[in-house]
This record gives C-alpha cells, structure tokens and sequence, in this order.
C-alpha cells in the first residue's frame, strides 16, 4: 500500500509488534506500506485527521505530488462545521 505521512508514527500489528515506521527523514514523500498496518487502530485515526493518506488513485497520487501539505488543510476536519463555527 502506497501512504504518503505527514508525522512520525510506529504501526503495530495485534500482538504489539511493530511492522512499520514512518520517521522524520520519510515525511511528505510516498513510502511502500504492509497493508497489515490497516489493523492498528493509530491508521484510522491519522486517516480521519489528515496526517496520514492512503494512496488509491493515480489522481489522488498526483495531488499530492504537487503540493503534499496543502491537500491535506484543503480537506475540513470530518464533523466540523467551519460556517457554523466562523458565526459564533
């Protein structure tokens, strides 16, 4: 599975091993990923907030090419309601 990250993190599989690692030096670029790193709860997590995509379309893939930050503060924080919150 390709992932593009934007943090550190430390995947784990059921029984606490660790299968992959996304450090400092792997940031903002395309890393090769187990699709076992899906079964750690920390994946969907970093999915719904952003800091972690999932590549699964070459579209997708070209966006982030072109600028990795910026697709991720373009997309609202899931359940955020940015008008209502701008009003009050």
């Amino acid at each position: 599975m390709l992932i593009l990250s934007r943090v550190c993190a430390e995947f784990h599989d059921p029984a606490g091993q660790t299968i992959f690692t996304v450090r400092r030096q792997d940031l903002l670029s395309f890393l090769e990923a187990p699709e076992a790193i899906q079964s750690d709860p920390l994946f969907q997590l970093m999915l719904k907030d952003g800091s972690l995509e999932a590549v699964r379309s070459v579209e997708q893939r070209r966006e982030l090419e072109a600028d990795p930050v910026k697709a991720a503060a373009e997309e609202p924080a899931p359940g955020r309601n940015t008008k209502k919150a701008a009003a009050k």
